[in-house]
């Protein structure tokens, strides 16, 4: 497998994460796996930032990389500002 193809899987898992786990944490399942579900997923969904780093590192010329590096930026923002809503939620 060469670096490009390594860092668009790479940058992917955050993308697909983070939709993941706010659709889990919506849904009506309620359990211990799919709790254990949505904490991995919400883990690696904030850790965008370092996928990003790390796509940047093995391919920075690839004009597919950059874009999915700006989505892994943006699931990141994501995460943190649902932490916020539900930190105000709480709050109120």
């Amino acid at each position: 497998m060469n670096k490009k193809v390594t860092a668009i899987i790479l940058e992917i898992i955050p993308i697909i994460s983070a939709p993941l786990s706010y659709l889990l944490i919506v849904s009506a399942m309620d359990s211990r796996p799919v709790r254990a579900v949505i904490a991995v997923t919400m883990a690696l969904a904030f850790f965008g930032f370092v996928f990003f780093f790390i796509g940047r590192k093995l391919a920075k010329e690839e004009k597919v990389v950059r874009i999915l590096g700006i989505f892994d930026i943006l699931t990141t923002v994501a995460v943190i500002g649902f932490y916020v809503l539900a930190f105000l939620s709480v709050a109120l």
